[in-house]
């Protein structure tokens, strides 16, 4: 949803990054316990009058909706579309949960079972009608409650408001197309968008930017986003109304396919899961961020690309939020876009039209919660020139935008979205599609992608690069690019470090970087680097493995480690801007983490594949270097931490005797065994250490998985004392044993 904002503070940027300006909670949490909140306590006369006046619903309407509003949000959540197992996951709820929640009962309430959201795409979002606080309490809801978080955590389902959910599916995201989520924050929407772009039966070209203009919130996003790894996500930290153009080498700019522009608003929409905005609420929050939200769509107008869509949202009912933003930015774009009527997508969803006409409200000091309503821009002039100086000190003086422009009829507003709480049990919402002019070529991202090959030249076979030369000595904070097919990015820390090596040409330093920006840089490895080749002949990676889109994090190129992969677009993005300048907090998707030993020196290949670039690297590994195993076996993994080899199936003796110490790719056949069932083939990393092995997942992903695939948890009780006998403070044990216990130590 839209992030809130006060409209008193406005955005600004300090070294440390860009601040957002808001001081309200976002839409994920509760302003306090909803229990503390008396009837008393959520009135606002102020808010029932400014909104009766304009005429956002009929007037025999209001009792349901201000009812609606007093109720507490019901708990609503969706499953991972573009997994593979998704109607696992979804008949799993049905047939498993579902019945065990029939007629529960919570302080004289009866509360229905979790139901499918008919509005939803493939009926894979739920809404359960019990609060929060009743799910949490209550023992069937419970058990479900930790079904929830298990399988959030590990990226199966997202806990999300409904309306929350619109404005990426009427996005309408392939998986071709760049994207840019301006204020992505927390991330739910940007997860809504990494699925369209990366659909488990098709293979993804496209590009996920998610922004956000507070540092701290960034790293929320990274957190959430790392749920739904991607080589094509980048993740930024920048002032959403002041995007810079990010080039693409040879004079290419990158434009959008797609933009969502999920803006920071008063946020009166979320009373339902926010009470204490009954109190604060005033005109005044949605007059002051008016401006700014008008700047963050305009910027994103400017960056569509022509036939591209850009979808503009709030939570928030205020039409000088909403209409008001929307009608200034089409004038301002005279004839370039128009409103997308989306009635047709969504169907089951009931929703309201946007409105033609508003009215401008203030709240003069003198009259205390008086609202004086202003019917035209010249009317208000008038008042604030009629001696009304406080007002005018005070507020700047309202921009002319926030009232209806003359031809406001022409506009298309009641094209626009409008959701309200008593219609279908949800927040207050408001969503606006806009297209750019222009036809969109199918063509046009296939023939970008062609031309970031040539500059990148990553085509060239390492057999052909050619030698490099001498390396020069750069001043600081020089960005160069390689030009034989093993690009890299360096920056000199002193005028005395050299850049490297594989340095050719600087590439000219178009602004003064950040340098209150203190994230790392990124780097691309060169292809013939030692640690990526152990890699690329450990799991005999094939040629269309981009091993020339290898990044780390910091200015060498060393991997040190983590080794992440991105797309080529990334890959051009990285190379032609300075990361500084782009505040990149986060790029690609992990591919190969280091998994070195202390006491091994044998090991061929001292890295392994985690579990986020699982499914990026394995379609580049032979089908004859992925082992097959049985779910008798996924059992043994599941019930042992650490199984040894003798605890597996002759068959399976055979192949882990022979095979060499390091990361193993294991594929799990599907079918019924050993009182389990698994639907698709299961691909997991497996560690083979000396008389041991271990899955290479967190334990909160092995539990989920015994239990979506045995009914139950087969995992091991923790035995706390176990790293203290290791250590000799009870028992000696063998070094084996320790070794194997070094081993966990490892795969935290």
């Amino acid at each position: 949803m839209g992030k809130h904002g006060r409209g008193g503070r406005r955005q600004g940027k300090d070294r440390s990054g860009p601040t957002k300006p808001t001081n309200r909670p976002d839409n994920d949490t509760v302003t306090g316990p909803w229990k503390t909140f008396t009837a008393e306590d959520m009135v606002n006369v102020g808010f029932e009058e400014y909104y009766k006046s304009q005429n956002i619903m009929t007037e025999d309407e209001w009792p349901a909706f201000l009812a609606a509003c007093r109720e507490e949000l019901p708990t609503t959540f969706r499953v991972t579309g573009s997994r593979a197992h998704a109607e696992t996951i979804n008949d799993l709820i049905k047939t498993k949960y579902v019945p065990t929640m029939q007629n529960v009962e919570w302080e004289g309430v009866k509360y229905d079972p979790p139901t499918q959201m008919e509005w939803y795409p493939d009926s894979l979002a739920w809404q359960i009608s019990a609060p929060k606080r009743v799910v949490r309490k209550t023992a069937p809801f419970k058990a479900f409650q930790k079904f929830l978080v298990g399988e959030t955590e590990v990226g199966n389902l997202s806990r999300q408001e409904a309306v929350s959910m619109i404005p990426p599916l009427l996005l309408d995201v392939h998986p071709h197309h760049l994207c840019l989520d301006m204020c992505a924050a927390p991330g739910s929407k940007t997860a809504q968008i990494i699925e369209a772009l990366n659909p488990h039966d098709g293979e993804s070209t496209g590009l996920l930017i998610a922004n956000d203009s507070d540092y701290k919130r960034t790293h929320m996003l990274v957190h959430q986003t790392g749920r739904m790894p991607s080589r094509g996500l980048m993740v930024t930290n920048l002032d959403a109304s002041a995007i810079p153009n990010i080039s693409l080498g040879n004079g290419k700019v990158l434009t959008f396919d797609r933009i969502l522009a999920d803006v920071p608003c008063s946020g009166d929409g979320t009373l339902r899961k926010n009470p204490g905005v009954w109190k604060s609420w005033g005109p005044m929050d949605a007059n002051g961020l008016h401006s700014l939200q008008l700047r963050i769509l305009e910027r994103g107008m400017n960056l569509l690309k022509p036939g591209g869509r850009l979808v503009y949202s709030t939570c928030s009912f205020n039409p000088i939020e909403n209409e008001a933003v929307v009608a200034a930015a089409l004038n301002s774009h005279e004839g370039k876009f128009k409103i997308i009527d989306a009635s047709t997508r969504l169907p089951d969803l009931k929703r309201r039209p946007g409105l033609t006409s508003w009215k401008v409200a203030t709240q003069p000091e003198s009259t205390g919660r008086t609202l004086k309503y202003h019917e035209t821009y010249e009317t208000y002039r008038a008042w604030v020139d009629e001696g009304n100086e406080r007002e005018k000190d005070k507020m700047r003086g309202l921009a002319k935008t926030l009232w209806a422009p003359d031809n406001v009829t022409e506009l298309g507003l009641e094209k626009c979205l409008r959701l309200l709480p008593h219609d279908q049990n949800t927040g207050g919402f408001f969503v606006c599609v806009l297209e750019k002019a222009g036809s969109p070529s199918t063509t046009s991202n296939k023939a970008d992608l062609v031309q970031i090959e040539e500059i990148l030249e990553i085509a060239a076979p390492a057999s052909e690069v050619p030698e490099p030369e001498p390396a020069p000595t750069l001043p600081a904070d020089v960005t160069v690019a390689d030009e034989s097919g093993t690009a890299t990015l360096k920056r000199a820390v002193s005028p005395s470090v050299p850049a490297g090596p594989e340095a050719k040409k600087p590439m000219k330093k178009k602004e003064k970087p950040d340098l209150g920006f203190r994230e790392d840089p990124y780097s691309f490895v060169d292809r013939n680097n030692a640690e990526v080749q152990s890699c690329v002949g450990w799991f005999k990676l094939n040629d269309s493995f981009p091993v020339n889109n290898l990044l780390v994090r910091n200015a060498y190129g060393d991997p040190v480690r983590s080794l992440y992969m991105v797309n080529d677009i990334i890959k051009s993005i990285v190379l032609h801007n300075d990361y500084s300048r782009l505040r990149i907090i986060s790029a690609g998707v992990k591919g190969f983490t280091r998994q070195d030993s202390q006491t091994r020196t044998d090991l061929q290949c001292k890295w392994r594949i985690p579990m986020d670039g699982l499914l990026e690297v394995v379609p580049h590994i032979p089908d004859d270097v992925i082992r097959d195993a049985t779910l008798a076996e996924l059992k043994v993994f599941i019930e042992e931490q650490y199984p040894p080899v003798t605890k597996f199936s002759e068959d399976a003796q055979t192949w882990l005797t022979d095979a060499k110490l390091g990361n193993l790719v294991v594929r799990f056949s599907p079918g019924d065994d050993a009182g389990g069932h698994l639907s698709l083939p299961l691909l997991l990393p497996v560690w083979k250490a000396k008389t041991s092995l271990s899955l290479l997942i967190d334990k909160r992903e092995k539990v989920m998985l015994s239990e979506r695939v045995f009914g139950v948890d087969l995992t091991p009780v923790p035995q706390a004392t176990l790293k203290e006998k290791a250590q000799g403070k009870e028992v000696e044990v063998s070094e084996e044993v320790k070794a194997d216990l070094e081993e966990e130590a490892l795969n935290q």
